[in-house]
């Protein structure tokens, strides 16, 4: 019976460990799942997502002179003082969060504001998230 077991251990341990292969996510696939998403339905968002969302916009270069507001289930983008400046940013980090979104299965929508240029009022855009 030991023999048998060694004999089995050793031909399994030749032959290397058993390989897994997942595709891997494009930016196409991505883009793709982003203008495909449903309707929106009513459940809840856990906060780890909206934190892996909100890291992923915060990799954009410019980032660091944004804020990043969390609600429920969606997220404020805050610009700096002067935000007519920095809307690209603000537009690159809005793409970046979505793509996150769509990596983690979850729906999105940007609503933008149109006086986003306002100093007194600094939201620019909010990223509203649901499965």
């Amino acid at each position: 019976m030991a023999d048998n077991y060694l004999e089995k251990k050793m031909e399994a341990l030749s032959r290397g460990p058993r390989i897994i292969k997942r595709p891997s996510v494009s930016v196409e696939g991505l883009l793709k799942s982003i203008r495909q998403q449903g309707r929106e339905r009513n459940e809840a968002i856990m906060t780890a997502q909206l934190e892996a969302i909100i890291r992923a916009g915060q990799l954009v270069q410019e980032a660091e002179i944004f804020r990043f507001e969390r609600l429920d289930d969606s997220i404020q983008l805050l610009g700096p003082v002067s935000p007519r400046n920095h809307l690209i940013e603000a537009g690159e980090i809005l793409m970046a969060m979505q793509l996150k979104a769509a990596e983690l299965h979850l729906g999105s929508s940007v609503v933008i504001r149109p006086d986003s240029t306002s100093v007194a009022n600094p939201l620019i855009a909010t990223l509203k998230v649901y499965k």
